[in-house]
């Protein structure tokens, strides 16, 4: 366990990357996945790396650490209490005006992007390593 890392732990932490040499045009903010945040203790490491891309706005959302909902069985067992919770996520990435929203956890992205096509947004949600990576 102590040769594993998250993906942005892993990136400033051992590889001492902090600066990024790619670019993104638009306007990012920055969702805290649950077990990132409050399991693994992960808050500086992917906004350093946000934070670093050219042509990137970083804008901060109230609520960031906010949950979106998911939670794995969490949203099968409580889909009205899940939707609330995700409702209210969207609320705070459209209030920050982001067209993009970030974060490094799939169950995340899922419910996220699910919710926010459902709902009709314009909003992208992607992984810490797509928006690294160039890929949109």
């Amino acid at each position: 366990g102590e040769r594993v890392y998250e993906f942005s732990e892993f990136l400033v932490k051992v590889l001492k990357v902090e600066e990024v040499k790619c670019t993104y045009s638009g306007r990012v903010t920055y969702h805290h996945a649950c077990h990132l945040l409050r399991e693994l203790g992960i808050e500086d490491e992917p906004l350093r790396l946000l934070k670093s891309v050219q042509g990137l706005q970083y804008v901060e959302m109230q609520k960031a650490d906010q949950c979106c909902g998911f939670g794995g069985a969490f949203s099968i067992r409580y889909p009205e209490i899940s939707q609330a919770i995700v409702d209210d996520k969207i609320a705070q990435i459209k209030q920050s005006e982001a067209d993009t929203v970030v974060t490094n956890d799939t169950g995340c992205i899922m419910n996220l992007s699910s919710r926010i096509n459902r709902l009709g947004e314009r909003i992208k949600v992607l992984h810490l390593a797509e928006l690294l990576a160039g890929i949109e």
